[in-house]
């Protein structure tokens, strides 16, 4: 959501307040004892919440503003979207004066009104036709604005065959644009509503992609597309962070839809709209009816807040091959470390839900090349230890000894182990202490990566190469180069792209899209690593590690200028930090973070 949406849903939200507060009272008194739990449950918790209304679609059809105001009234679902040609008669020919009646009526009852409803589309190969629902779409913003509303609902709504999806796409979403900046003069969001055969997420999010005008959001609409694909979370996620103010849901307690799923999501998102009912059965008693949707509809909401009071913080699952790692209930990362030449994190969920890293040779990956089968996604070895091989995992392999800890908390989960690193003679060559501390924090993910190399088999020598060592692969789209990359590398030197191979630098942030939307990592050097600042072997195919090693490869030095010895029953830490982010390095602040990083004192 937009800066100006957040604006103007902060100033719906207070209104909505104020309106709700009226009857604070009367609730405490007519509320059976359920209600009165839940009200104070609520009232207990923190943060934004959502509100229940109604869509005028089945049961206030054919009730008249008056009545539609005092049934809402009644049964306490306080918001309200107004479906076109229903008989309350909030349209586009209301004059001046019939339009300040409206707002009247709404401003001196306790239900807010959230606008028309309309069925404007936007996929017609007609010109004509186009023209003209773009064009009547805008006198509704118009009507919005006059009679107090805060939007304009409107659908896609179709593929027509013999056209281009991708035209298609594109055309409803440049329309989209087209409202989102007539309705912004207006104050009044464009609803795009998840309908017709552009119901799919995928679609949507592509429209949405087109439609990049801060004044359009998606509207939510519980359909039976939404649990298609990779099922209701994934295409949640493709678009939640394009949701308007406004979401329509079905009878709750009615069907098959996962309701309590959809509503522990955006619990768990802190969304702050209006949840509107649009209504399909054909009750007695509708007033009724809606106390009964609300009352379910509030249940729901508790068990969702309930739930992710527990799931917050960082969790540490414990598997036989693998610890799974869960940050405020959502999968970050798994440690695995039975099943590969050495251990790794796979798969890594940035930001925005989906896997940042190249999924082979764990699985198959779309757009991935098959390369360099060691690079496992998130991992820490070495080319040269004592003259043996670590970094391609071949015959030298880095082997799971035992966990020295494994902590859940609620600001940070710890994963200590101890590995042995094995020449392919069955030598140990030297050991290592890894401990990882994945942090629970608003403004990113971060996982911290240490490793003590420890000589406790006899001197050490970490060789001068390239091949090393803190490393990770990223997607295929966020790579520079490739059929579909479109990534982008800086580091703190304000050095880019191919460039900063081989470059020292405190940080480097490599990011690029991925389902769409742009993700990065950034690795920070800790300034009291050996050698600090280190040198980048970054590369423009999604090869991203930090090595300190490899000094003849990168200036052209003589072979051994790298070389770091450590002397037999000592050891050598390095630490460093990742940070999982939206957008390019600005965006994300990347410098200020690794500015707040240098100054902590390594944990103990």
């Amino acid at each position: 959501m937009s800066t100006d949406g957040k604006r103007r849903r902060g100033r719906l939200n207070r209104r909505s307040f104020l309106k709700e507060s009226m009857y604070l009272g009367a609730v405490v008194v007519v509320a059976g004892p359920l209600d009165r739990a839940l009200g104070l449950a609520a009232a207990r918790t923190s943060g934004p919440k959502m509100k229940l209304g109604l869509v005028t679609y089945q049961w206030g059809r054919d009730w008249d503003l008056p009545t539609l105001i005092a049934n809402c009234e009644k049964s306490r679902v306080l918001g309200v979207e107004l479906r076109t040609q229903h008989k309350h008669g909030v349209e586009s020919h209301l004059n001046a004066e019939q339009r300040r009646e409206v707002k009247k009526r709404f401003d001196d009852s306790a239900v807010t009104l959230l606008g028309p409803g309309t069925n404007f589309a936007f996929h017609h190969v007609d010109a004509a036709r186009l023209r003209k629902d773009i064009e009547g779409a805008k006198e509704y913003i118009k009507l919005s604005h006059d009679v107090g509303g805060s939007g304009v609902k409107v659908k896609p709504n179709d593929l027509p065959r013999g056209v281009p999806r991708e035209k298609t796409i594109e055309q409803i979403g440049k329309s989209l644009n087209e409202l989102g900046r007539f309705g912004a003069e207006y104050g009044q969001e464009i609803r795009l509503e998840v309908h017709g055969a552009c119901s799919p997420l995928p679609v949507i999010k592509g429209i949405m992609d087109v439609a990049q005008h801060p004044n359009v959001g998606v509207c939510w609409n519980c359909n039976s597309q939404d649990l298609t694909g990779q099922g209701l979370e994934y295409n949640f996620n493709l678009v939640k962070d394009r949701f308007g103010d406004t979401v329509h849901i079905r009878e709750v307690n009615i069907g098959s839809y996962p309701y309590q799923e959809l509503v522990n999501l955006l619990v768990e998102m802190d969304y702050d709209g209006w949840i509107l009912l649009e209504a399909r059965t054909n009750p007695k008693d509708r007033v009724k009816a809606l106390v009964e949707q609300r009352q379910v509809w509030r249940r729901m909401v508790a068990r969702a807040q309930a739930a992710k009071i527990k799931r917050r913080g960082v969790k540490i699952l414990q598997g036989e091959k693998k610890l799974k790692v869960e940050i405020n209930g959502t999968l970050f990362t798994e440690y695995n470390f039975k099943d590969g030449p050495f251990p790794y994190f796979y798969p890594v969920i940035g930001p925005t839900g989906v896997n940042i890293t190249r999924h082979w040779p764990m699985k198959e990956g779309k757009d991935e090349a098959q390369d360099h089968r060691h690079h496992r996604s998130l991992w820490f070895t070495h080319g040269e230890v004592n003259g043996h091989d670590f970094w391609q995992g071949r015959d030298d392999k880095i082997v799971h000894d035992k966990f020295v800890k494994v902590s859940s908390g609620r600001k940070v989960g710890i994963i200590q182990s101890q590995n042995k690193w094995v020449a392919a003679n069955g030598e140990v060559v030297c050991t290592d202490t890894q401990t990882h501390r994945f942090y629970n924090r608003p403004d990113g993910q971060m996982m911290d990566f240490e490793i003590t190399i420890q000589a406790s088999h006899g001197k050490v020598i970490l060789g001068d190469t390239k091949e090393g060592s803190m490393a990770i692969r990223l997607a295929p789209t966020m790579r520079l180069r490739g059929k579909v990359g479109k990534g982008h590398i800086v580091n703190s030197e304000g050095v880019r792209d191919k460039a900063t191979w081989g470059k020292r630098a405190a940080w480097c942030d490599y990011y690029g899209p991925v389902n769409g939307e742009v993700v990065g990592v950034a690795i920070f050097d800790h300034p009291k690593n050996p050698k600090h600042p280190t040198w980048w072997h970054v590369r423009d195919y999604g090869l991203f590690t930090a090595n300190p090693f490899g000094v003849h490869n990168f200036e052209g030095k003589p072979k051994g200028t790298g070389d770091i010895t450590i002397p037999s029953g000592q050891s050598l830490t390095f630490r460093y930090r990742l940070y999982f982010h939206k957008g390019d390095e600005k965006q994300a602040k990347v410098a200020e973070h690794y500015s707040e990083y240098a100054a902590t004192k390594p944990a103990k």
